[in-house]
């Protein structure tokens, strides 16, 4: 299981990488702000590489396959001492990877398609309406990491793991609440780095 908890920690640091190639533009920080005026927006991305765009979707689609095998590997080991959680954590790991993929490739494609139609105000309320549309695959991959958290965190505290109850502090939802404050680009993959991190060194 040590192998599987390491590939899905370098999983969620690759893909915090991709949010960040996509999110640090020539011009500076990229920030939904941006996206309510065009002037702003146009130069944000002017210079802006859609090569940048094409390898974050690629490799975080790696990431991600990366991370679900640590999810997995966490669910299968507490089968047996905890039947209710590693359910809840295989279903929660195949929703997160399920709509994960979609959403990272939401991300990126947004960004392509803006760059592309030549930054235009058509172009920004087109990639608008459609990141609205289809916000439906964020909501449900926030959905997944919090089941995969809660069974996490029932887990450990019930002894349902080989971890110290007080090891339950390891956990997405926990790490993420405490990096979102200072507004990090990435958070969300910081959270679970650290949380397979911490499970790596006490389970």
């Amino acid at each position: 299981m040590k192998i599987m908890l390491i590939i899905a920690l370098f999983g969620h640091i690759i893909c915090c990488v991709c949010d960040n190639i996509i999110t640090y533009t020539p011009n500076g920080k990229f920030g939904l702000a941006d996206l309510k005026d065009n002037e702003k927006l146009a130069a944000r991305f002017e210079n802006m590489p859609t090569s940048r765009q094409m390898i974050s979707m690629l490799l975080g689609i790696t990431a991600l396959a990366m991370q679900v095998c640590g999810y997995f590997a966490l669910a299968d080991s507490m089968r047996e001492t905890s039947s209710v959680c590693a359910v809840i954590m295989a279903i929660g790991a195949v929703i997160y990877i399920s709509f994960g993929v979609a959403h990272h490739i939401i991300c990126g494609l947004i960004e392509w398609f803006y760059i592309k139609f030549d930054r235009t105000e058509k172009a920004r309320v087109t990639i608008l309406e459609f990141f609205k549309n289809t916000s439906v695959t964020m909501i449900a991959c926030y959905l997944g990491v919090v089941m995969v958290s809660a069974a996490l965190f029932i887990a450990i505290i019930t002894g349902g793991t080989t971890a110290p109850a007080w090891a339950c502090v390891f956990n997405n939802v926990i790490f993420f609440l405490v990096l979102t404050p200072f507004r990090i680009t990435g958070a969300g993959n910081i959270a679970g780095a650290l949380t397979f991190l911490g499970l790596l060194i006490f389970m």
